[in-house]
């Protein structure tokens, strides 16, 4: 069984795009071999910034012969009277290079029509790369495609060299009159020159010996190993070494090799978060901080950093190690001055710049928005009830949380944006809490990000996220497909995150905050307000999806997830949403749960939403329905209801002695259904005992809507 290789060289490609390209490319061949039944063992993608390449191993060599049948005329249009073929049965036998006495005969739809069964022989595989790979390579897609020449073809950077070896033999292919061949190019610096490349077997280490390692996971490895080699010479360790840095260091080189530099240690007065930013998102430099136990003093990061280069020659190293130094102490000198200049003016006296800088069209400035976060925040400590010192605490922090953003630093580094801010508040003599709301209130800040770790900086994110959500969709900035310009999703499950893991004791109603922020940007929003109300009603739907995975996250089952989300507005009460569907799946796993799933989902089944409410207990004549009425009254009405209203229940203690005493009369309820028929032709005896099932339906509903839980029952 052969192996297959294809690579496709270009110019330098950017680092983001090589790995989602990888997988397109293993995807891509792997569909389209299947199609072409053309069976084969794996496939492994190789990849730098000037090629991707695939090698496909244990290819069969040539596709299984197939068989197929084809219609073809009536036969009673096919034959004349002596039974001689006429043209149409003929022509079609002709056609498929058969006699017509080879033909079979096949009754379809009432109708005898002739049936030729052919067999089709498979062709070479080299025949059907020689089809199948430029489809491919035509097929990977990728953000900002460009052209080149007066070529057709789009891809991310143009294509320079295509190598397509089947074992040793080249596979011919021909791409916007680029044809294939066998030679591939080495290290740009290190070996310019051609290489021809033996087999498939032997490509990753003809590769090497032109100073490409064209594996990424081994060049991470490279890069991990020298990295952390680099930082031990002084006594330190790596920062960055696991994440988004690590991975486009590993796309952005082919033969890597770590330089270690070193920076004035007068920097190290500046926050460890604004030199950290300057080399890891302008520099790509990995900062090194002490390792555990050495050294004295409060300050983590050495003044040094390793920064990888594409290049492993000595002489060369010299250079780059003091080109990295000078740009480096460049950025931290400009960082430093913009940190102390900005500080001479207070944060709280930077409010009236925030009115030249807008949020977004249509959604006015930022002061604006900044008011709104205050007025929102406001409204959100009295509806929670919260102490003194956390409402005073958020409203502050969210009258400064903007602030920064008309500061040079934040001009310079907007990366910092929020961390700015919590520095000049700390350096201004703001509460301990403002200042760590204001860093932390952009949190998560990214996929893998963490929420907030403090109450306030929690409330502040959750009012600003919102605030971005209801303006966007009131908009009509939704989401669509794969398009996100405003990470909304990043923002919305950022919000359930910190709602249902750092806020878990606040009822924070969100469909009425955004009821709110929607009110306060009406008069910024269109006359009439319709398309902005449907918004706002998508972004409900948009938070529940959020919502919905985060639970089945959990591990919560999905028909307990859907019955808890369906009962009332899943927005208003995330606290309480959690505690019902732990107290259902407990007592679903209980012995005999189900029983009382089952007669939730008949009470609930039944109902309409015009069911009658008002029970004539005169009425009630059938034993079975008089069964279950006393029943419910003396188990669930007298030992739950106080005064005589009902009382949903506020915790899971509640919740599960609630559930218990609904089981008493679960048999009551299944008694009912056996020996009574519900729907009535009678409207008057219908009506009422619909109304009986009525209040037991309620307090199935307090808790969950026991109809989506039908799926559960055996």
């Amino acid at each position: 069984m052969p192996d297959y290789l294809l690579e496709i060289g270009t110019e330098e490609l950017p680092a983001d795009h090589v790995p989602e390209a990888q997988e397109r490319l293993r995807a891509l061949i792997s569909q389209a071999l299947a199609a072409a039944n053309l069976a084969f063992d794996k496939i492994v993608c190789l990849g730098t910034p000037r090629r991707l390449a695939c090698i496909v191993s244990g290819l069969s060599v040539v596709q299984p012969n197939t068989t197929k049948r084809v219609k073809g005329p009536p036969v009673k249009s096919s034959f004349d009277e002596q039974g001689k073929p006429l043209p149409a049965a003929a022509g079609f036998a002709q056609k498929h290079q058969l006699t017509p006495e080879r033909l079979d005969r096949e009754e379809i739809g009432g109708v005898t029509y002739l049936v030729a069964n052919l067999t089709v022989e498979g062709k070479p595989a080299e025949m059907v790369l020689k089809e199948l790979v430029p489809r491919v390579i035509d097929e990977i897609a990728g953000d900002r495609l460009m052209r080149w020449g007066s070529h057709d073809l789009k891809f991310s950077r143009p294509i320079r060299w295509l190598v397509s070896l089947l074992d040793s033999q080249e596979v011919s292919l021909s791409i916007e009159g680029l044809s294939s061949g066998r030679e591939t190019f080495g290290h740009r610096i290190l070996a310019p020159g051609k290489l021809t490349v033996g087999s498939p077997a032997t490509y990753v280490e003809d590769l090497r010996k032109v100073y490409v390692l064209v594996d990424p996971v081994e060049r991470r490895q490279v890069i991990e190993r020298e990295v952390l080699s680099a930082a031990d010479k002084v006594s330190g360790k790596p920062r960055q070494l696991k994440g988004a840095l690590l991975e486009e260091v590993v796309n952005i080189t082919e033969w890597p090799s770590a330089v270690l530099g070193e920076f004035a240690s007068d920097y190290l007065d500046l926050p460890d978060t604004l030199i950290e930013t300057v080399m890891v998102h302008h520099q790509r430099y990995f900062p090194v901080e002490r390792q555990q136990g050495s050294g004295k003093g409060t300050k983590k990061l050495l003044p040094y950093f390793v920064s990888v280069a594409n290049n492993d020659r000595p002489q060369a190293m010299t250079t780059i190690k003091r080109g990295n130094e000078r740009v480096l102490k460049a950025r931290l000198a400009d960082g430093r001055f913009f940190y102390f200049d900005d500080q001479r003016v207070k944060l709280s006296a930077r409010l009236a710049a925030l009115s030249q800088l807008t949020f977004h069209e249509g959604l006015g400035s930022y002061q604006e928005k900044q008011e709104r976060l205050v007025v929102a925040a406001r409204a959100l400590a009295e509806a929670l009830g919260l102490e003194a010192r956390l409402a005073v605490c958020l409203e502050r922090a969210l009258e400064l949380c903007k602030l920064d953003l008309v500061t040079n630093l934040v001009r310079e580094l907007p990366e910092l944006q929020g961390y700015v801010g919590s520095w000049y508040a700390y350096a201004d003599g703001e509460p301990p809490d403002v200042v760590a709301a204001i860093a932390s209130h952009y949190a998560p800040r990214f996929t893998d990000d963490d929420i907030p770790a403090d109450t306030v900086g929690c409330l502040a994110s959750v009012v600003d996220k919102l605030d971005n959500l209801v303006g966007l969709f009131a908009l009509g900035k939704r989401p669509s497909g794969s398009s996100d310009p405003y990470v909304l999703r990043r923002q919305a499950q950022g919000l359930i995150d910190i709602l249902i893991d750092g806020l878990s004791q606040y009822r924070v109603n969100l469909t009425a905050l955004m009821g709110q922020l929607l009110s306060l940007l009406e008069p910024k929003l269109k006359p009439g307000g319709e398309p902005a109300k449907k918004g706002v009603r998508e972004l409900g739907e948009f938070l529940v999806q959020r919502l919905r995975a985060k639970l089945l996250e959990r591990g919560f089952g999905r028909e307990l997830v859907e019955s808890v989300l369906n009962a009332g507005d899943p927005l208003s009460n995330l606290p309480d949403l959690l505690v019902r569907l732990e107290s259902l799946q407990e007592m679903v796993r209980s012995a005999g749960g189900l029983d009382l799933v089952r007669a939730g989902v008949r009470v609930g089944n039944i109902l309409t939403a015009d069911s009658p409410t008002q029970l004539d207990e005169e009425l009630l004549k059938e034993e079975a329905e008089i069964a279950l009425w006393e029943a419910f009254k003396r188990d669930v009405l007298s030992a739950w209801e106080d005064d005589g209203s009902f009382r949903p229940p506020a915790s899971k203690e509640e919740y599960l002695r609630l559930l218990c005493l609904l089981s008493k009369v679960g048999p009551l309820v299944d008694q009912l259904f056996d020996r009574v028929m519900i729907n009535d032709p009678d409207p008057v005896k219908r009506g009422n005992r619909h109304a009986l099932l009525s209040k037991l339906d309620r307090y199935f509903r307090s808790v969950a809507d026991f109809p989506r839980l039908q799926p559960l029952l055996p």
